[in-house]
């Protein structure tokens, strides 16, 4: 297994069949933002691979060696084989130089579908498994309530800090008005 920075053509093929379908509307950068952000050097897209094939992926946003990740997922027919954990490690491996690594959970506390919540909670558990610390930090962005976690090798800030390294990943991405009317 091994992370492989994508090309364009293949970030869009993974967008239109998988992104959409991994995560939900209110999560979704549009593609074009997306492309926008690679060509500006703050946005890497890597793809998990078995040899030639593609079996997951991860997009992160990048401030200097400080990194969030976006996007992460595997492919539904290679879910539940342990490939999450396997990522996560990759993505130590390649950011081994990083300060900072923020993650975003949705947070359970905020859903009232059973279903959800149970998936939701899972999630934070994996992450939890995989060496990821909750900051205490909370916040909704795009409407959706995250919980913020760091690699346990990140240099873990103040909140204070830490919140606004993580205004700065997505003004990096998106003008100052959409930040400040869409990340609390």
């Amino acid at each position: 297994m091994k992370l492989k920075k994508l090309r364009s053509a293949e970030i869009t093929t993974i967008y239109k069949e998988r992104l959409v379908h991994d995560f939900i509307k209110e999560e979704l950068k549009k593609l074009p933002v997306i492309l926008k952000a690679v060509e500006d050097g703050v946005y890497e897209c890597l793809g998990l691979f078995d040899d030639s094939e593609i079996i997951g992926y991860t997009f992160l946003v990048k401030q200097g060696m400080n990194f969030l990740v976006d996007y992460l997922a595997v492919f539904p027919k290679y879910r539940n084989k342990g490939l999450g954990s396997e990522i996560i490690k990759l993505i130590r491996e390649y950011m081994s130089g990083a300060g900072l690594i923020i993650l975003e959970v949705e947070d359970p506390a905020y859903t009232k579908e059973r279903d959800l919540k149970e998936l939701q909670t899972r999630r934070i558990g994996f992450y939890e498994r995989n060496g990821c610390i909750d900051t205490g930090l909370r916040v909704r962005c795009f409407g959706v309530p995250f919980i913020i976690l760091v690699l346990e090798n990140s240099s873990i800030r103040s909140k204070e800090k830490l919140w606004e390294m993580y205004k700065s990943f997505y003004s990096a991405v998106f003008s100052r008005d959409i930040v400040e009317k869409n990340i609390e």
